[in-house]
């Protein structure tokens, strides 16, 4: 199997799970639409408060969860239907779009995007609370799995500062013991980060080698029997 194959298997299998974990099916009723909206305005004002800024941050990344989950319901609907269905889907996505919490749809896969900014503030008012290892995380799997189509060696659109932080999240991710934190996850995605970094002379191709190494031999002493390993394996050539 091809690796672009492998890794659109594996995003796939990524988007159904979670979405049938979340909500079954595609239907976002009156009362999840109101609820969803209530829950973030109730956020909004707790990050917009005198709160201190680890309760004002946590609020942020509680904000980013909440419209990961309502994309991932969008986005599986997609995935099964073609599109989005229902009115009160309809109603959720035109209300947001009138926020800061907008999604917006990708022109290459339509689906939406992540909105990162939650995610992004939460890490400048506070870098150093509890939420900064899932704030961490959540930045670096989006805006992985946003960036490109079929192959993750050519992403779209990711310039060389955001190649270079998503590494420094990456790397600052690996040893952390949190349960909101995949630790398989970061490996993969930090991983490819080298590959492309390398392609793209963003890193010394040294380092780029070095680490990818490394990673590679960690996945294959703990998750030898991964799915992610093969795309691992497979996009390396080794």
């Amino acid at each position: 199997m091809k690796p672009a194959s492998l890794l659109t298997g594996l995003m796939l299998g990524l988007l159904v799970s979670v979405a049938s974990q979340v909500q079954a099916h595609d239907a976002i009723g009156a009362e999840a639409r109101k609820a969803y909206l209530q829950k973030l305005e109730s956020l909004s004002r707790t990050a917009q408060s005198e709160a201190p800024p680890a309760a004002r941050a946590a609020a942020l990344v509680d904000a980013g969860r909440t419209l990961d989950e309502i994309r991932t319901l969008l986005n599986e609907d997609i995935i099964s239907h073609g599109r989005t269905q229902g009115l009160e889907t309809s109603i959720l996505v035109d209300q947001l779009n009138a926020t800061p919490w907008r999604l917006q749809v990708s022109p290459q896969t339509r689906l939406f995007l992540a909105n990162q900014r939650p995610y992004r503030d939460a890490l400048a008012l506070d870098a150093r609370g509890k939420h900064v290892p899932l704030a961490r995380f959540m930045l670096m799997k989006n805006q992985f799995y946003d960036s490109f189509t079929d192959d993750p060696l050519k992403p779209i659109g990711q310039d060389a500062r955001t190649l270079q932080d998503m590494i420094d999240h990456g790397e600052r991710l690996l040893n952390v013991r949190d349960p909101a934190v995949d630790s398989e996850e970061v490996h993969f995605i930090l991983a490819i980060h080298y590959l492309q970094a390398q392609r793209a002379g963003v890193v010394p191709a040294a380092r780029c080698q070095s680490r990818f190494a490394a990673l590679l031999k960690t996945f294959r002493e703990r998750w030898p029997s991964s799915l992610k390993l093969a795309t691992l394996e497979a996009l390396s050539g080794s």
